[in-house]
């Protein structure tokens, strides 16, 4: 099974944690929203740090 790196919006505080700290996979949209730039990231510790710190817990790897 694959799994899919998700951004609950409704949770989202708006810190940019994760922008900083794994610029490389997330972004503030346009529109002002965090999003994951690629469709399927490689899980790696940049992104479980990122889960780790969020401060409202709104990232997440789902199963597919």
């Amino acid at each position: 099974m694959s799994k899919s790196l998700t951004v609950d919006m409704g949770e989202c505080v708006g810190c940019d944690a994760c922008v900083e700290l794994c610029p490389r996979v997330f972004r503030r949209s346009p529109l002002g929203y965090i999003e994951v730039k690629e469709e399927k990231p490689q899980e790696d510790d940049c992104i479980w740090e990122v889960i780790n710190c969020c401060p409202s817990g709104c990232i997440r790897w789902e199963e597919d």
